[in-house]
């Protein structure tokens, strides 16, 4: 994430937040068209797409045979019996749609290597994009998409975004790129509007701080997104990782007074009562766990340490060389807050597990 020292992407940051900037990035690509096309992207979405008409989008997910969701994209309607999917998997959405075909009138292909994307993002983008276009855009819908020039290139205008806030993005012949490129600096330099060069500005910070996660960002989520090669670990449902660190197993089976807990790695369990916490190194596997209703266990991944302190209004407050450091790992990265701002980076520092004999 961003930190106090990154003025260059904080600067990126708020210029989306208060004016507005621009980027050139784009999913995957895939484009879908036949007679049936309508007919067999209903199919394999959750979203209604026999409901989307022609210049309208759907935000949707993709499922296993278990429910599961195996991808979330933007479908795009692009014209009659044509779509274009947005996703970050195009190669495995093109084998899940080989592996579920039936006999239906519908050809589909990858066209990311033919197609570019920019988007202009913020609360002044749409006086950036009346500036740039052919046809204004003021009553274009959120998840809309509708044909326009750009200069000397034709492109088509989609209402979205991934920044929270009001935003277009505008695709173009992969041909055009340099003249839509050119375009969109030129008129953003007068409103102000910076390029975004730091990737992390567009792909984490902004979506983050509006609730839009990545998968890579999910605070808390099943072990399958930690672990995706661990057969066991991707049919478990009842277990969770927490943060970058943390595994819990919780007992939701009234009166248990244990539970079957799998380990896909070495890891540290921590019991903690009112005496405190007792740490135990337990080894990859299956294991029976019992927990007495007095205490309460979680399991640290190798190499990390979770530091706890005494009571506070926020860790400004906290001694960091009076803490106790559970987990296996010799060091760990300590954010601190002031108990009022939502800033958690106003500084950080380093807490170092105290070398025997030291």
């Amino acid at each position: 994430m961003l930190f106090k020292e990154d003025k260059i992407a904080r600067a990126e940051h708020r210029a989306v937040r208060e004016n507005a900037g621009w980027y050139r990035w784009t999913h995957d690509l895939v484009e879908v068209t036949g007679r049936d096309a309508e007919k067999f992207l209903d199919r394999l979405f959750v979203g209604a797409i026999k409901k989307t008409p022609a210049g309208r989008t759907k935000y949707t997910t993709m499922l296993n045979e278990d429910g599961k969701i195996i991808d979330d994209t933007i479908v795009m309607h692009m014209g009659e019996d044509r779509y274009w999917v947005s996703t970050l998997y195009a190669p495995q959405f093109i084998k899940w749609a080989d592996a579920h075909k039936a006999k239906e009138d519908v050809v589909y292909h990858d066209v990311t290597q033919t197609v570019d994307m920019y988007a202009v993002q913020g609360p002044k983008s749409l006086e950036i994009m009346n500036a740039l276009l052919a046809a204004p855009v003021d009553g274009l819908k959120r998840f809309a998409v509708a044909d326009n020039q750009m200069g000397d290139a034709a492109v088509h205008i989609h209402r979205s975004g991934f920044t929270g806030e009001l935003g277009y993005e505008v695709y173009c012949r992969i041909e055009d790129t340099q003249t839509v490129e050119d375009a969109i600096r030129v008129v953003c330099e007068k409103f102000s509007a910076p390029e975004l060069t730091t990737l992390e500005v567009y792909v984490r910070s902004l979506p983050v701080e509006k609730g839009f996660a990545l998968r890579q960002d999910m605070f808390i989520r099943p072990l399958a997104f930690d672990f995706p090669e661990d057969r066991k670990a991707r049919d478990i449902e009842d277990q969770l990782m927490v943060g970058e660190s943390v595994m819990i197993a919780p007992i939701v089976e009234q009166g248990a007074k244990g539970r079957i807990v799998y380990l896909p790695e070495p890891m540290t369990e921590v019991r903690y009562s009112r005496e405190g916490f007792s740490c135990t190194e337990a080894d990859a596997g299956e294991w029976t766990v019992m927990v007495p209703l007095n205490q309460a266990v979680f399991y640290i991944r190798q190499g990390k340490l979770i530091p706890v302190g005494g009571a506070a209004s926020c860790t400004a407050e906290l001694d960091l060389s009076d803490v106790e450091l559970l987990g296996s790992g010799d060091a760990c990265e300590q954010y601190i807050d002031d108990g009022f701002t939502k800033d958690c980076s106003l500084d950080r520092c380093v807490v170092r597990r105290k070398k025997a004999g030291a």
